[in-house]
């Protein structure tokens, strides 16, 4: 599996490229009023209005800084229907998909891991960080996997899309 190598707070993070749109320089966003530190404002991509998250406050660490090598990450996650307006209509469980941007200070690469290898652990399911994934063995480096449809808790999703209905 391919993935992206991140540094937050001085450890080893890996993000899966499917996920990933696209990766751009950090820009200047517009800040929002009264909306939490992990909300860094929203930015134009290609005529969209992004929300702009930093995920290093995400992760529950100090926020990222703007650095000459910094990044917005963009990717697509799955959001319940329950916070997408046309999808209420809908009957059943139904998730649509959402764009966000992801601030990170810096990239290291992109990596080739085998997922479930012999040395990997499968971590510690912790459920304040569903995102946490498996710990892998990357050469010499011990990398943590984010899951990138789980990096928005519900009360992240309800702030950044609306409230639930009912």
């Amino acid at each position: 599996m391919q993935v992206l190598e991140l540094t937050i707070a001085g450890k080893g993070f890996v993000l899966p490229t499917a996920w990933v749109d696209e990766v751009v320089p950090a820009v200047r966003t517009r800040a929002l009023a009264e909306a939490p530190a992990w909300i860094r404002g929203v930015f134009d991509h290609r005529g969209s209005l992004i929300p702009l998250l930093d995920l290093h406050l995400l992760v529950d660490e100090a926020a990222a800084r703007t650095l000459t090598g910094s990044r917005i990450i963009i990717i697509d996650v799955e959001v319940p229907s329950a916070f997408d307006v046309q999808a209420s209509d809908l009957e059943g469980p139904v998730a649509s998909r959402r764009t966000i941007g992801l601030m990170v200070e810096r990239i290291q690469e992109v990596l080739e891991v085998d997922i479930a290898g012999e040395n990997d652990f499968s971590g510690i399911a912790v459920e304040s960080r569903p995102y946490l994934r498996e710990i892998l063995q990357a050469e010499d480096r011990t990398l943590q996997m984010i899951d990138p449809d789980r990096i928005l808790r519900a009360e992240h999703q309800e702030i950044l899309f609306g409230s639930k209905p009912g």
